[in-house]
């Protein structure tokens, strides 16, 4: 895929209802400040579903226990929104209450957090064997998520197990591509520490919005 054509169009959407998808993130971005506090404000770069980005003092789960996993629901939400909004299921209005449809289905809420939880301790088995194979198993498992909720959505829910395994077939011969697109966005990532933050309510949008729209190119429905 043209990692140039994906970020072209994520930023274009972006521009068109940036008022929406800001609000749509406030309830992280309110976690993630949480988050820092909780952690004394230390950042570091880790891997979370296979992507390196800014979080604190690593896992964002396991080093900030409830905070952390409010975050996570509370992005996975926001993407599941930004899923509607590229297939043209949704309006741009009411972006913050919007955040919290994930609350809605109680099958896509408590899914979610068991493919992420699922993904995190398989990721970490592999890690006790080598770091690489860890890292590549996480590629692999990063569109399980998208996968549950939309099988949910289409009225033929799976299991957690098998909307892993479905990540897995369908991340087959992309992994390097989707670690490629993931590690294009470094630099914006520094951008957001040297901000202290506050460019991260333009990077975090930007990049989900991008990721969203490689997750349904890779299923070709764009």
């Amino acid at each position: 895929m043209d990692r140039s054509q994906l970020k072209m169009e994520a930023n274009q959407m972006l521009s068109q209802h940036f008022g929406f998808f800001f609000t749509l993130f406030i309830p992280y971005f309110v976690m993630e400040i949480l988050t820092s506090m909780t952690n004394n404000g230390s950042e570091s770069f880790s891997m979370i579903d296979g992507v390196l980005q800014t979080t604190y003092n690593g896992n964002l789960l396991l080093s900030t226990g409830l905070f952390g996993l409010v975050a996570v629901i509370f992005s996975y939400s926001a993407e599941f929104n930004i899923l509607d909004a590229w297939r043209n299921k949704t309006d741009f209005e009411n972006g913050f209450a919007k955040s919290f449809n994930i609350m809605s289905s109680q099958r896509v809420f408590w899914g979610t957090i068991g493919v992420f939880i699922m993904s995190i301790i398989f990721i970490t088995l592999w890690a006790f064997l080598l770091f690489f194979p860890a890292f590549i198993k996480a590629c692999s498992y990063s569109q399980a998520v998208y996968i549950y909720r939309d099988a949910a959505k289409n009225g033929h829910p799976i299991g957690v197990l098998e909307a892993i395994t479905k990540s897995r077939q369908l991340m087959d011969g992309h992994k390097a591509e989707y670690f490629v697109l993931r590690l294009s966005f470094i630099g914006w990532w520094f951008v957001v520490i040297i901000t202290f933050g506050i460019a991260a309510i333009y990077v975090t949008p930007y990049t989900s919005l991008t990721m969203i729209r490689y997750y349904l190119n890779l299923n070709n429905e764009a």
